[in-house]
């Protein structure tokens, strides 16, 4: 095996537990994966809005990733959906609540990098 490879076990990683929601953390130097599992009936106005700073009543992150299991529908403010099918890479903005649809959990991986050290010392 390559010295400077990871294979990522997410059991090992840091649990993050939100009801019908959970994560699992995995953080590589700049580097951060999460295996996020959502379950039917997840509500993210009850269990993750609370828990960051004010209360928000839409997800103010990007997710990008791929889901593995599960269909989700993603509901944005300005009133659109889009529904995502297991197998399907996503890319989804800030200002959205996801759904699970049906009653196969939502099993998905996001992946996020640091590039700032490196555009920093990118030349003109």
């Amino acid at each position: 095996a390559h010295a400077d490879m990871t294979i990522i076990d997410y059991s090992a990683g840091t649990l993050k537990d939100m009801g019908l929601a959970q994560a699992k953390v995995v953080t590589m130097d700049d580097k951060t994966t999460m295996e996020i599992t959502l379950k039917p009936g997840f509500d993210w106005i009850k269990e993750v809005s609370p828990k960051l700073p004010g209360c928000p009543e839409w997800c103010p992150a990007n997710h990008f990733g791929y889901l593995q299991s599960g269909t989700m529908k993603i509901n944005y403010k300005d009133g659109s959906t889009e529904t995502v099918d297991a197998g399907s890479s996503y890319n989804i903005p800030p200002g959205h609540l996801p759904e699970v649809i049906g009653d196969v959990p939502c099993v998905m991986v996001e992946f996020s990098q640091s590039t700032a050290a490196i555009v920093k010392d990118m030349k003109d």
